[in-house]
């Protein structure tokens, strides 16, 4: 298990080298602490959360192996299990345990999640947004996710685009599998805006102390409202998708009309001359022109005049267009 421990001093991170005296300082309360945790078994995650006096169903829930979004609060302790950012290639989205419980911040990564090292490389940053309290980190957690989910709405709408464009140049380039996989990767982003709408509205009706001081209560009122903006933005990338796809079946319509529609003209242009081949190619007596020796190229002749008479036709009430 790696364990990161963080002070929040002078509205900056500071990393602590190891974690010798943490428990010391957290009982003496006089500094906020930050606990990133992750590669963490079982029992090890288990001892320390009891170390830290969280309760036992909120214990069972950080180290459970199946996540759930959503908020469990219990007293002034409060746990969130949080969908992280979008991934096209992962089976299942990643997970990040929250549990806030001043002046601890606990978050437990059960999976890569290489932003938030970026995020708390900024924060340990002298200059930078100076930190006043745990609520404001948090803010900031959920807040790279959510520009996270921008980036890859951004992404999907511009294979919209592309896809789009591909269909209106040559309908016949785009394939079912390029839709079926774009459809996949809408429904993944669609499943994770909910699922983070659903944890961060949970957060907003907490009655947990440490969120409801007015000023900490706006920054986590702006992440319901980037998530219910988010999600409005992926609900019409979706429709935009139902649209596309409405397209690409059309096209195919289009397409299997057009064949069907030469296979019947060539059906009806050889079946006089079917007709004709049979009548005259039948073995019994008194069938005109067997005597003639030209009758084969007169035949012959007739059946192109036909067949020249049935395309002109269908050409010019516009068969073929």
């Amino acid at each position: 298990m790696i364990v990161k421990w963080y002070l929040l001093c002078d509205g900056v991170l500071q990393e602590q080298p190891s974690l010798d005296g943490w428990q010391q300082i957290i009982s003496s309360k006089e500094t906020e602490n930050w606990f990133d945790i992750e590669q963490a078994n079982p029992e090890e995650l288990r001892s320390f959360l009891e170390q830290i006096g969280l309760h036992p169903v909120q214990i069972a829930r950080s180290i459970d192996s199946i996540n759930d979004p959503g908020v469990l609060s219990f007293g002034k302790t409060l746990l969130m299990e949080y969908p992280t950012s979008f991934d096209a290639e992962a089976e299942e989205p990643g997970y990040l345990t929250i549990i806030i419980d001043e002046p601890i911040l606990v978050t437990i990564r059960h999976s890569p999640t290489s932003s938030l090292d970026g995020l708390i490389r900024d924060l340990k940053v002298k200059g930078s947004s100076p930190l006043r309290h745990l609520p404001q980190i948090v803010y900031l957690i959920l807040d790279q996710f959510a520009d996270l989910n921008v980036e890859a709405q951004i992404d999907i709408r511009e294979q919209i685009l592309r896809i789009s464009k591909k269909m209106a140049v040559n309908p016949a380039s785009v394939s079912a599998n390029e839709l079926s996989r774009l459809r996949w990767k809408v429904d993944k982003l669609v499943s994770l805006i909910e699922n983070q709408l659903y944890c961060v509205s949970g957060l907003n009706a907490s009655d947990n102390k440490a969120l409801q001081e007015a000023h900490r209560k706006a920054f986590i009122q702006d992440l319901v409202s980037e998530a219910e903006i988010a999600q409005r933005g992926i609900y019409r990338l979706e429709n935009r998708l139902n649209s596309l796809y409405n397209d690409y079946q059309t096209a195919g319509s289009d397409r299997v009309e057009k064949r069907l529609r030469v296979l019947t003209i060539v059906s009806m242009i050889t079946l006089p001359l079917g007709l004709i081949a049979g009548l005259l190619g039948m073995n019994v007596g008194g069938l005109p022109g067997t005597t003639f020796k030209f009758g084969f190229l007169v035949v012959v002749v007739l059946m192109i005049i036909i067949g020249l008479l049935q395309y002109w036709y269908f050409k010019r009430n516009g068969w073929f267009d």
